[in-house]
């Protein structure tokens, strides 16, 4: 069978280009409403999507004064578009460091059946000190502190889900009984950080077991995405830097028992497509003239644990700081910033603006055409086995997308014309 190229939608506000909001391709007006995220999931659905991504914040954004970057609940919204879509897989972000893993395994076991297995968890450390406020602490944990906790969270989340045997429910009327007791389990796991008895209040998932996502790039990320997730997330600008990114992780998987295959490397994409290439570079230069230069050097510093980045003088070369971060610092974005700016010698104000359309993922300018092309190459090289899209702008960047490149996709075989199966774990489990 040939190989096919795996999409999931980031689903953000309206785009995810800072400052987006003000442009009349996107409605501000509606982002909170379900018709809104209806909407889109439906599109990314007739586009056959393997999957909709709500990513989250447990933090407001420090230019929310600019920029539409406020964040609802993730099983909320993906709860209530379980009901008005059919075939789409639902995966949302919860973090293992402010929250416990019986209600993490409670809530996607439900929203798993409320969707009739199409739910997805994407695990997250938490690298923002902010958030760490807003739950009563006074300052983020070590990074390697938060991924150790992290390995054990989902440890224990999988031993929720599996407390189920896949036949407890017996529902025989005649008899009155409704389970067989022997077949659901406690855990009894008593850890370092937990000490959780189980069982799950909710029996097994129609999937056997939720797919996970993952999104860390460090070395300690990588290898707990090698190992427990089925899908990777990841930001990347190079072809040949993500072949051997891919590479590495595939290897790491293998090294966790895993086939190589099991893990799906989906790199983040923000396609800016119109008629012509020249049209494309057009409204990109549109897009970005809305961003404000403040927002921009905000969202850039809270990359880099929450520095001011004002202090620096902004038309100088992009200083490389990584040794002097903080040991509780997110390591995977500040390392990937500074590896683009020292490589193309950027300024601090440039490596604000590149990131500004497309919150640090690679922009794809282009007509149709030339964004399935560059799709495709990347696909054929094993540099990715599909791509997470982050329209720049929503609702109109993603119809684009749908209109226009996907049926170039599927013209070349690259991308399925219909559903084989139902679940989430059966679109990411396809060749």
């Amino acid at each position: 069978m040939v190989r096919k190229i795996h999409l999931a939608l980031f689903a953000q506000g309206v785009g995810v280009a800072q400052s987006v909001w003000r442009s009349p391709r996107t409605t501000p007006e509606s982002m909170h409403s379900l018709g809104h995220w209806k909407s889109l999931a439906q599109t990314a659905e007739r586009g056959f999507f393997d999957a909709f991504f709500i990513a989250d914040a447990l933090n407001l954004s420090p230019a929310i004064a600019t920029d539409a970057t406020d964040r609802p609940d993730p099983i909320a919204v993906l709860s209530a578009l379980s009901a008005v879509t059919e075939h789409i897989g639902l995966i949302g972000t919860s973090s293992t460091t402010y929250n416990d893993p019986f209600t993490v395994a409670r809530q996607f076991a439900t929203l798993d059946h409320l969707s009739n297995g199409r739910a997805g968890w994407n695990i997250v450390t938490t690298a923002i000190p902010a958030a760490a406020a807003n739950y009563g602490s006074a300052k983020l944990p070590d990074h390697e502190d938060r991924y150790a906790r992290g390995e054990e969270f989902v440890d224990v989340v999988r031993a929720l889900w599996d407390g189920w045997d896949a036949d407890a429910i017996i529902a025989d009327r005649e008899t009155g009984q409704w389970t067989d007791a022997r077949r659901i389990h406690r855990i009894d796991h008593s850890g370092k950080h937990f000490d959780v008895a189980g069982p799950l209040t909710i029996p097994r998932s129609p999937q056997g077991r939720l797919p996970l996502a993952q999104a860390g790039s460090s070395p300690t990320g990588m290898k707990l995405g090698a190992r427990v997730a089925d899908l990777i997330f990841t930001t990347q600008h190079d072809m040949t830097e993500a072949k051997t990114f891919a590479d590495r992780v595939r290897s790491l998987a293998q090294s966790a028992g895993r086939p190589a295959d099991a893990v799906k490397i989906l790199p983040g994409v923000t396609p800016i497509i119109a008629e012509t290439d020249d049209d494309a570079r057009d409204l990109a230069a549109e897009l970005g003239s809305l961003i404000d230069e403040h927002t921009t050097l905000k969202f850039l510093g809270q990359a880099f644990g929450d520095i001011d980045l004002s202090h620096y003088d902004l038309d100088e070369p992009f200083p490389d700081i990584l040794e002097s971060l903080p040991r509780n610092a997110g390591m995977s974005r500040p390392t990937l910033f500074t590896e683009i700016a020292l490589r193309e010698q950027l300024t601090v104000r440039q490596l604000a603006q590149r990131i500004g359309l497309s919150i640090g993922h690679r922009t794809l300018v282009g007509s149709p055409d030339t964004v399935a092309d560059d799709l495709a190459r990347w696909f054929d090289s094993g540099a990715a086995d599909g791509f997470i899209i982050l329209p720049a702008d929503l609702p109109v960047g993603l119809n684009e997308f749908v209109d226009e490149v996907v049926p170039r996709l599927q013209k070349r075989g690259l991308l399925r014309t219909e559903y084989a199966g139902r679940t989430l774990r059966d679109h990411i489990d396809e060749p």
